[in-house]
């Protein structure tokens, strides 16, 4: 239970809260000891002695008591309520945005599934925990008032059941740590679950198109049986709890019941107050059952502490100065300097091997190169998404570490291959390039990015929702999209990664007069493979097997008759 004193920071905010629960937990104890004495006054004072004037208060007597445990018990149930909601949203707060500011290498080796489990699912294992804190406050009172009763009613048998607390501490112990390791286990795979059907509904064109549908539901099967298997070993623990609590309980009762009925038989002991002993004892099992609920609640909750808290102790691979030099904009060039890099989970296999070249302000150079030949990555170091293995890269003369990363991106705008959008507006989705936009800066960079005219179309116009990453809209509108963010960016550095490729010649003309207009005045790294769009950078680098083994104007290249010009026969026909 070491993990749950990981809660106590987000409990601060709610010791009153917290405070006020236990104290109402005292009277609410209390109330529920009332049908105990209550029977035995009726058995003795009312039954026996046929007095009829008293059973006339009886009924009104308890419904009293009752009117004061509904107020009671909502101040205390409520209260608790507050706190539980509030601190599950505190942690899926903090697990958002701590996942968010975590380096791009975490989102390769770690499922979408386990991510979202750790996001939504692990918070709310918590509030199941949370929310049987009221009955860790109330019921040891309730068990207290109970006992102290069964004492003042006949302290042997009381003694008696004092037998049972052994063996109910030996079994909480060993189902708590059973159920905790089987639970563990079960959010393990149930993660996986998920990551199965992110894909399978992300991908679902992909599903249908190869006909994959049994497929993925094979792969769905085989996860959800083994989840299944892992809560079916809980559920064993829990369900063979609950009788083992009730099969001790009646090996404590068996003697009590007799020697209670000696008793009585000797005329030591009234019946009412037999009856009255048993109702308590009969009470002081539900506390104790409800104390094991609370138990097995309570493993769970601390599965998931350990899983949560595991994630919050993730760091980012991108470590940032602690007082980064200011950022205003790019002057001079932007320089790779004897740059190598190797993606942090296979530091083994270099991608980039001593890159050095210079992009000097306002031109424009193409990056081209066989599949795997490093160009992605290389552009994927400029806004750090990813930091390199040895070497520097500069803007102006500084490495980019010396800059903050929120500002060094805000100098950057992409337009890449696989455009991402939200499941939003049109509006919404150009407003990602810069969030303090005014409509019309934003109907602005619609016009530059030629987007203008498909909008205007569409039967809500900007404020038209376009569904899961954009999929109302053809390849080449979601293009448009992305390149009037990049508009309404107004950054000096642009990175254009294979923005056309997968355009029709229709879409590719609109796309590429935009992009042409974007380029004008940035600096402009570009990946491409079509032949148009290479031909008019200022520089060209060839990459191969993350080398550079060219470099030059397209005259220049073909004139070389080597690598280049390989290159662009293979892609002139």
């Amino acid at each position: 239970m070491k993990s749950l004193k990981n809660l106590v920071p987000y409990l601060k905010s709610y010791y009153w809260h917290i405070f006020a629960c236990v104290l109402l937990a005292i009277p609410l104890s209390a109330i529920r000891l009332g049908p105990a004495p209550l029977v035995r006054y009726m058995i003795d004072e009312v039954l026996v002695k046929k007095n009829k004037p008293q059973l006339i208060y009886l009924p009104f007597i308890l419904i009293g008591i009752y009117l004061v445990n509904f107020v009671i018990r909502f101040a205390h149930y409520y209260l608790l309520r507050i706190v539980i909601i509030r601190v599950n949203q505190k942690i899926k707060n903090q697990i958002f945005l701590h996942i968010l500011g975590l380096s791009a290498d975490y989102f390769t080796h770690q499922s979408t599934g386990t991510l979202i489990s750790r996001t939504s699912l692990d918070p709310h294992q918590i509030e199941d925990g949370l929310s049987c804190v009221n009955l860790a406050i109330r019921e040891p009172f309730t068990l207290l008032f109970l006992f102290g009763y069964a004492i003042y009613l006949n302290w042997k048998l009381t003694l008696i059941t004092l037998f049972l607390l052994p063996s109910m501490a030996w079994l909480f112990a060993k189902t708590g740590k059973l159920l905790k390791r089987y639970i563990s286990k079960s959010q393990e795979i149930n993660a996986e679950l998920l990551s199965t059907l992110q894909e399978s509904f992300s991908g679902i064109r992909v599903v249908k198109t190869f006909k994959l549908e049994q497929y993925v539901y094979q792969k769905f099967t085989e996860k959800n049986e083994l989840v299944a298997k892992f809560r079916l070993k809980g559920a064993q623990v829990e369900e063979a709890a609950h009788p083992m609590v009730e099969l001790l309980t009646a090996l404590t009762l068996a003697p009590v019941l007799f020697y209670g009925g000696h008793q009585v038989l000797q005329g030591k002991m009234s019946a009412g107050d037999l009856f009255a002993f048993f109702t308590a004892f009969g009470m002081m099992m539900n506390p104790i059952r409800l104390l094991n609920d609370v138990n097995i609640k309570l493993n769970q909750t601390a599965a998931a502490c350990d899983r949560i808290f595991d994630l919050l102790q993730w760091k980012t691979h991108l470590p940032e100065k602690q007082h980064p030099l200011p950022i205003t904009t790019l002057k001079d060039q932007l320089e790779f300097r004897n740059v190598t890099f190797a993606y942090p989970d296979h530091p083994e296999r270099m991608i980039l091997k001593k890159v050095n070249f210079g992009v000097p302000h306002g031109k424009s150079i193409a990056i081209v190169g066989a599949s795997g030949a490093g160009k992605s990555s290389l552009v994927s170091l400029i806004p750090r998404i990813f930091d390199v293995t040895e070497g520097q890269i500069c803007i102006d003369g500084v490495d980019l570490k010396d800059f903050s990363i929120a500002d060094l991106r805000s100098q950057i705008a992409v337009v890449s291959q696989d455009v991402f959008l939200f499941n939003d507006t049109i509006e919404e989705n150009i407003r990602c390039g810069r969030l303090d936009a005014t409509p019309d800066e934003i109907l602005e960079a619609a016009k530059k990015a030629h987007a203008l005219e498909f909008i205007e179309r569409l039967p809500q116009g900007f404020q038209t929702c376009i569904g899961d990453r954009g999929q109302k809209l053809s390849g080449g509108e979601r293009q448009r999209i992305s390149i009037a963010r990049a508009f309404l960016r107004h950054s000096p550095i642009l990175i254009l990664d294979e923005a056309t490729s997968s355009l029709d010649s229709q879409s590719e003309k609109a796309v590429q007069q935009a992009l042409d207009e974007l380029m004008e005045n940035r600096t402009t790294l570009v990946i491409a493979h079509r032949l148009t769009t290479i031909k008019r950078m200022h520089e060209i680098l060839v990459l191969k097997d993350g080398q550079i083994v060219e470099r030059g104007t397209h005259d220049e290249l073909m004139n070389l008759r080597s690598v280049y010009f390989k290159f662009h026969e293979t892609h002139s026909h």
